[in-house]
């Protein structure tokens, strides 16, 4: 993986971000200002942009992260997700839980006996 990413990449896992965490009813978008396109650069440096992609994935299938807790408040700003290893590789691990699950149902619909 490259270390230093190129301005398509960091636009890439941004828009990434902006298309899962943050729709908006109102048509707001967020701006990729210099400390998201800072943080986002060195997470591609260290994981790539596939990585950084799934860790923002993973990022969805965490309910206290998505507003289930006691504050009521969503926690997926990228600069949380992309903080730094233990942050990244947390979201990475709820990504790969989720494709476990999904691979259970894929091949539970596609047998002709069901388990």
């Amino acid at each position: 993986m490259p270390s230093e990413p190129s301005p398509e990449q960091i636009f890439e896992v941004f828009e990434c971000w902006v298309s899962t965490c943050r729709t908006s009813v109102r048509g707001r978008k967020p701006v990729l200002g210099d400390k998201r396109r800072r943080k986002i650069k060195q997470a591609i440096a260290m994981y790539g942009v596939d990585d950084c992609k799934d860790a923002i994935r993973g990022v969805t299938h965490s309910p206290w992260h998505m507003g289930h807790n006691p504050q009521g408040k969503k926690y997926d700003d990228i600069e949380l997700i992309l903080r730094d290893e233990k942050h990244i590789e947390m979201f990475l691990t709820y990504a790969d839980l989720l494709d476990g699950d999904f691979k259970v149902i894929e091949l539970y619909a596609n047998t002709e006996e069901p388990f």
